[in-house]
């Protein structure tokens, strides 16, 4: 069977074989920063959890899974500073570059990549209003998991441009994003038309299914909202060799 990869939120992905691997890896990790009160963010919070929620579960999982990490040595991560999947990213020797404008959390990830000997470093550089540097070379991954939908939708091509240009070709791009008509966040992706502009602004090719799937299934996902029912959408996309 083919695997949908640009889609909106179903729970049922996450009883797939590979999908449950990925999961029981988090979940692993974040059990074990649980025991030794190491926090790590979520939703720019940062603190000691026990639980993951199934839809942040959903993504992170699934971008591990379908993220063909074992050919990858050195991925750049954009607005997920102090989170759980550069952690265990690193963790598992992956030389990993974290863009976050927090200051917060980009300490926070230095600060414990030094003390665990992992290879992450953070930065607060915005490449929303900068160039990047050349001497960032390229990478063979590019994640960015609901951060997206944050940056006001003028610049939202402007990062995706740059982010797509600093993948080697062959390198896949990861994004999650709030979508829906009624996802309570401003720049998020409302319909089909909006996931259409992020692609062919990223000069990118979806891997798999090229029409992106809404099911039409739709969650109260953030208690900040809870009368916003919306869902999360991924696309994978690969730079053409």
């Amino acid at each position: 069977m083919e695997i949908v990869l640009n889609k909106t939120t179903d729970p049922e992905d996450l009883k797939l074989e590979e999908v449950r691997a990925a999961a029981k890896k988090l979940k692993k990790l974040a059990h074990w920063m649980w025991w030794r009160r190491i926090p790590y963010a979520l939703n720019g919070a940062l603190r000691t959890r026990w639980r993951i929620r199934w839809h942040k579960l959903w993504e992170y999982s699934r971008g591990l899974a379908y993220g063909d990490f074992d050919n990858a040595k050195r991925v750049l991560d954009f607005g997920g500073g102090g989170t759980l999947p550069i952690f265990l990213l690193a963790k598992e020797g992956k030389e990993v570059f974290s863009l976050d404008i927090d200051n917060k959390l980009t300490d926070y990830t230095n600060t414990l990549g030094e003390k665990r000997g992992w290879p992450v470093k953070g930065s607060t550089f915005d490449l929303t209003q900068n160039e990047t540097p050349e001497e960032w070379g390229q990478f063979d991954r590019v994640i960015s998991y609901c951060v997206i939908e944050h940056i006001p939708k003028e610049m939202q091509e402007v990062a995706v441009k740059r982010l797509a240009g600093l993948l080697k070709p062959g390198g896949m791009f990861q994004i999650t994003f709030d979508y829906g008509e009624n996802a309570p966040v401003k720049g998020a992706l409302h319909g089909v038309d909006d996931v259409k502009r992020l692609i062919g602004v990223s000069g990118l090719e979806p891997i798999g299914n090229t029409e992106f799937q809404d099911s039409g299934a739709r969650y109260a996902l953030d208690k900040k909202y809870p009368a916003n029912k919306f869902t999360f959408g991924s696309l994978f996309l690969i730079k053409p060799l």
